[in-house]
């Protein structure tokens, strides 16, 4: 599968028949730019997604950085990333996932955090992120640092 430019919402991600690993990534993992080149070399068998609100950070960032939108699509290009739609966004299923953590990850600290926990769930997408502890509230899809996911590959 190709660079997608658009967006992608779950229908579109089931209906992708590749056979390639699927994780959705958080924006701290690109600080680790040895996580980034492994999966530059690695597209052809990696499809990366990228939450809706990890897209506006990054987005924010490089062009706060004077790299132009048209550069930051072909860095997203490079690790076979599709940016994914708001309608896996669902706000009830958010705010009753901060509800029911509010004593451990306060919303006013954590809300992009559970905007990106339920996208993750809702599209079936393991997350790659650094800060796993922001979302053991997750059930149904694993977290992983980078370096555990690089390391669970290495052992296939």
């Amino acid at each position: 599968m190709g660079f997608w430019v658009g967006n992608l919402s779950k229908r579109r991600i089931i209906e992708n028949e590749e056979k390639l690993e699927k994780i959705a990534i958080d924006s701290n993992i690109f600080r680790n730019l040895n996580f980034i080149n492994y999966l530059r070399i690695n597209k052809k068998k990696i499809q990366v997604y990228v939450p809706s609100i990890v897209s506006f950070e990054l987005g924010y960032y490089f062009l706060t950085k004077g790299i132009t939108w048209g550069d930051f699509l072909k860095e997203i290009q490079k690790i076979n990333g599709i940016f994914l739609e708001w309608d896996s966004v669902v706000l009830l299923e958010v705010l009753k996932n901060a509800l029911n953590n509010k004593v451990t990850l306060p919303i006013r600290h954590h809300f992009r955090d559970f905007m990106i926990g339920t996208q993750c769930e809702n599209t079936s997408l393991d997350l790659i992120s650094y800060n796993k502890n922001h979302f053991k509230w997750l059930k149904r899809i694993s977290i992983q640092t980078p370096e555990e996911f690089v390391l669970k590959r290495i052992k296939k």
